[in-house]
């Protein structure tokens, strides 16, 4: 297995800045483009995908495609979010300070740009590795972070450790301007996983649950909201009060939204201002709740170790959710959710 080696940021201005994946590289500034549609045929997928269904979304795609996770920044700063759309699995984590980021893990279509391309954390760890060996794109870690992360699974594709493949896009100020070249990143990864266990079930609604329009989920910092769109048949997602969007003006929405209720702990990592790293334990079990349909189901999921998938279920039974993008909120036992 191949993983980049990392390197420690060296320019004092970016210990600065909070939450900041800094790096030491400048590549030449280049504007980012519009995101691939989630459609196999769209024409910015790298390669025409086989006409089958993802394992890990449902959707036509490539079912036996390399997996590839890529930290995003969630902050206003970041928006719009290059290539999200083309995610087939969207986390969003609780990082320092109660804000979040996104782990966009790609599979059944890769879109030609992505970014705002941030730091990894300790919980990808633990997260990403359901998923098998994983090539994990991103822009830097906390000095303390490196070890763990090059001892892990992961295909590490770190801005700080190599520039190529990654570009500073012009309009957006630092560090929220780190674009990816989604196709120079896969090659630096090599090969990584394919997936090989089903860690979600697709297919017609399971009886039962609550009609439901909106949902809330706030962080000490982030404010996450989805509001059911019949027409559009997603749940059209906002952050702190303003909707999430495409470069070309699209609102970010996923067909099934997951909020998976963890524990999170204080990890012995810190930031630069000396905010604990929160760490979302994603073994272990406790409650969901799905939404899909416009409607809420609650759920329960669990998982044994690092290997394992994890499972979801609906009153003892495999969770259904709905073919499409599926969002998870990793969401501590004392966050705010709410569902009308």
């Amino acid at each position: 297995m191949r993983r980049a080696a990392l390197a420690v940021p060296a320019v004092a201005a970016c210990l600065a800045l909070a939450l900041a994946g800094c790096s030491k590289d400048q590549p030449k500034a280049a504007a980012p483009t519009a995101s691939a549609s989630p459609s196999p045929t769209a024409s910015a997928t790298a390669t025409a995908p086989a006409r089958d269904a993802s394992l890990l979304s449902g959707r036509k795609g490539r079912r036996d495609g390399s997996v590839y996770a890529v930290k995003i920044d969630n902050t206003h700063s970041a928006h719009p979010q290059v290539g999200v759309d083309a995610a087939d699995v969207v986390y969003v984590e609780e990082v320092e300070g109660g804000l979040t980021r996104l782990a966009a893990v790609f599979s059944s279509t890769y879109p030609k740009q992505v970014g705002p391309v941030r730091s990894g954390r300790i919980s990808d760890i633990q997260l990403l590795r359901q998923y098998g060996e994983v090539g994990l794109i991103y822009s830097g870690s906390q000095r303390k972070m490196i070890a763990p992360l090059q001892r892990s699974s992961l295909h590490l594709v770190s801005f700080d450790a190599n520039g190529k493949g990654f570009s500073r896009a012009s309009g957006r100020p630092a560090p929220y301007n780190v674009i990816g070249d989604f196709a120079t990143l896969r090659a630096r990864a090599g090969k990584t996983s394919v997936p090989s266990k089903a860690p979600y079930a697709f297919g017609p609604a399971p009886a039962g649950g609550k009609a439901a329009t909106h949902l809330s989920v706030r962080w000490p910092g982030a404010h996450l909201t989805a509001t059911w769109s019949k027409s559009a048949e997603r749940w059209l997602v906002s952050m702190d009060g303003s909707a999430s969007r495409t470069p070309s003006g699209k609102q970010l929405g996923p067909q099934t939204f997951i909020v998976q209720r963890v524990k999170v702990v204080k990890s012995k990592y810190v930031d630069v201002n000396r905010n604990p790293t929160p760490d979302s334990k994603t073994v272990g079990s406790g409650s969901a709740l799905v939404l899909r349909d416009g409607r809420v189901y609650d759920a329960k999921w669990s998982r044994a170790s690092d290997d394992d998938i994890t499972h979801w279920t609906i009153g003892g039974k495999e969770a259904v959710l709905s073919a499409g993008q599926v969002w998870v909120a990793l969401a501590g036992t004392t966050r705010t959710v709410s569902v009308r």
